[in-house]
């Protein structure tokens, strides 16, 4: 499970890169929405599985299920997005009347402010997550102090920004994003987990060796 959560870990911080990068032709920002959430997922499962060998309390157990919560948030805000912009250019692509125009605009900002608050809401569950995963990292070997330090307060200073801004996300409304930056905290706990792990498969390899007769 260690080594899927490393892969997924990996594969949910490369789709966020592509998402926040440049905007996705419509294939692509679909085969984004199906990996992003379901990676992310799966990589929270296996970092949780590698704190709770360590202990395991509740505060561990309830980041799990944050980040879990943020991963089928952050899939049903993709799929509104991408549904919506494809809905309203089937319906409305093939040009239309300044009333029409006006209506359009008016439906499409409201089914823009449905994506903005699931945004909103995906952000939020995700910091929660960060910051109970983050708080049973301070006393691991392979993350510590530091680590459990910077995903807590990235995390406090993500849901500020959102809320300050609401419903606008901090991006758009000319404050600092910080989705980036607790997407590269999240690729270094990737690393180090990923590391530690190779390492520790390195050592039973030599040991298994050693046990064998010559």
């Amino acid at each position: 499970m260690t080594r899927v959560g490393a892969a997924c870990g990996f594969l949910a911080v490369l789709s966020y890169a592509l998402i926040s990068a440049a905007p996705l032709a419509p294939a692509q920002g679909l085969v984004v929405a199906c990996v992003f959430g379901p990676a992310l997922m799966c990589a929270s499962t296996g970092l949780y599985h590698v704190l709770r060998a360590r202990r395991r309390t509740v505060s561990l157990d309830l980041g799990l299920m944050a980040n879990v919560a943020a991963g089928v948030t952050v899939t049903l805000m993709l799929f509104s997005q991408l549904g919506f912009k494809r809905w309203f250019e089937v319906q409305f692509g093939n040009g239309s009347t300044s009333s029409l125009e006006r209506a359009l605009h008016a439906a499409f900002e409201a089914a823009n402010g449905i994506q903005l608050c699931l945004d909103v809401a995906w952000d939020l569950f995700l910091a929660l997550g960060t910051v109970l995963l983050a708080w049973n990292m301070w006393h691991h070997p392979r993350f510590g102090r530091i680590l459990a330090v910077s995903g807590i307060v990235i995390a406090v200073a993500l849901v500020i920004a959102n809320l300050i801004v609401f419903p606008e996300p901090p991006g758009n409304a000319g404050s600092i994003d910080l989705g980036p930056v607790i997407g590269l905290w999240y690729l270094i706990v990737t690393v180090r987990r990923g590391s530690r792990t190779a390492a520790a498969s390195r050592r039973n390899t030599c040991t298994l060796a050693r046990q064998r007769p010559g």
